[in-house]
């Protein structure tokens, strides 16, 4: 499953409000047709989803995203089909499946749309049958890592990467390997809750571990986490908290937090906040989305999931604070997979995959249970 995944990466890497701002105008590999405003490669009858959309109510999208990441999205969105109102609440992603069998289960109305990066929790919804196989127009358009099923599409690819105050850490490891040789060396200075990282309970700091210890070699890297762990880290629930510490000067350095709440802070956190590719294995998490069977508003959670994947839904996702991964936008947003990559090289980018151990739930506790004990639990 790794090498496959890396083999993915490898083809990748070689290949809200309205403001009233003009729709864009498209560019050379998307063009936007007068007569319809819709990629000329869209479907001649496109303009029937369209207008099915309108018959509906509002779209409910269930998400691990903030408010601000959703913001650009939702602008542009919003000039294009003004009358699609998006609920997309920010909730965690350990709850977010159990939410909508509940809700399911009891005849309620649930999200029409799913965006989280569970790959443990996405193949079980598969597997109950849960999801809506909808081939989107973009799909020739993407990578074919980023399809991790039918009708399953990778939103953003973020790393999760090194953070560290720069006043208090004018120095900080290249790898995870060299924080624990740091800390061992001088635990004066990284005792006691200096070091910042995800709880084992976490869904994406666990799958993050899960993945970059299957790439080093379980009992190896978990030796490198029981050194760390032997300082007592501080263990969040949230890459926000742990950014915020780490800003206060309450940590030193975190790793394994998702650039989906770093890169925000920029420009404004530059002067105080460092971060960096982990220069032995950067996990990367496939923001994965799929349209629900239960769906209310199907037409309209088609319209935004063809957006999402689209060159300007990618661009607006940039302007969030997400990491695009779509080959032709790299030279059109302001942060790109490929831009990252360039720091440690794909042969250490680590994406999360629909790995069936990670689904196993014997395999899947009994890594956690070491995962905790490494970390000094």
């Amino acid at each position: 499953m790794l090498a496959v995944a890396a083999l993915s990466i490898c083809l990748l890497l070689a290949c809200g409000p309205k403001t009233g701002s003009a729709p864009p105008t498209g560019s050379a590999s998307q063009p936007i047709t007068a007569s319809t405003g819709l990629p000329s490669y869209y479907p001649a009858d496109y303009s029937t989803l369209v207008e099915e959309s309108r018959k509906e109510s509002s779209l409910i999208v269930y998400s691990i995203m903030s408010k601000t990441n959703w913001a650009p999205v939702l602008e542009e969105f919003h000039q294009r089909y003004p009358w699609i109102d998006v609920d997309a609440p920010d909730l965690d992603s350990a709850t977010i499946f159990d939410r909508f069998y509940t809700e399911s289960a009891g005849n309620v109305r649930t999200a029409d749309v799913i965006i989280t990066s569970s790959p443990d929790a996405w193949q079980d919804f598969i597997a109950k049958g849960e999801a809506m196989v909808y081939i989107s127009p973009e799909d020739d358009k993407l990578p074919a890592w980023s399809k991790p099923a039918p009708g399953i599409y990778t939103v953003s690819s973020d790393p999760m990467v090194f953070i560290w105050n720069k006043k208090l850490l004018p120095n900080p490891p290249k790898t995870l390997a060299e924080l624990a040789d740091m800390a061992a060396r001088d635990p004066g200075t990284f005792n006691g809750g200096k070091i910042v990282t995800y709880e084992e309970t976490n869904a994406t700091g666990f799958a993050g571990n899960w993945f970059w210890a299957r790439a080093q070699g379980e009992e190896k890297a978990l030796q490198t986490l029981e050194a760390i762990g032997r300082t007592k880290p501080k263990l969040e629930s949230s890459e926000g908290r742990m950014v915020d510490s780490t800003l206060a000067g309450e940590t030193l350095i975190g790793y394994f937090v998702s650039t989906i709440s770093v890169l925000p802070k920029f420009p404004a956190a530059n002067d105080v906040l460092g971060y960096s590719m982990i220069g032995d294995g950067t996990p990367v998490i496939v923001r994965a989305m799929g349209i629900t069977r239960q769906a209310k508003s199907p037409a309209s959670a088609k319209l935004l999931a063809d957006f999402i994947l689209s060159e300007p839904g990618q661009i607006a996702w940039a302007k969030g604070g997400l990491t695009p991964y779509r080959p032709d936008v790299a030279d059109k947003a302001s942060v790109h997979l490929d831009k990252l990559s360039a720091e440690v090289g794909q042969k250490n980018l680590i994406p999360f995959s629909f790995d069936p151990q990670i689904a196993n739930a014997t395999e899947r506790e009994a890594f956690r249970g070491r995962l905790k004990q490494a970390l000094g639990r």
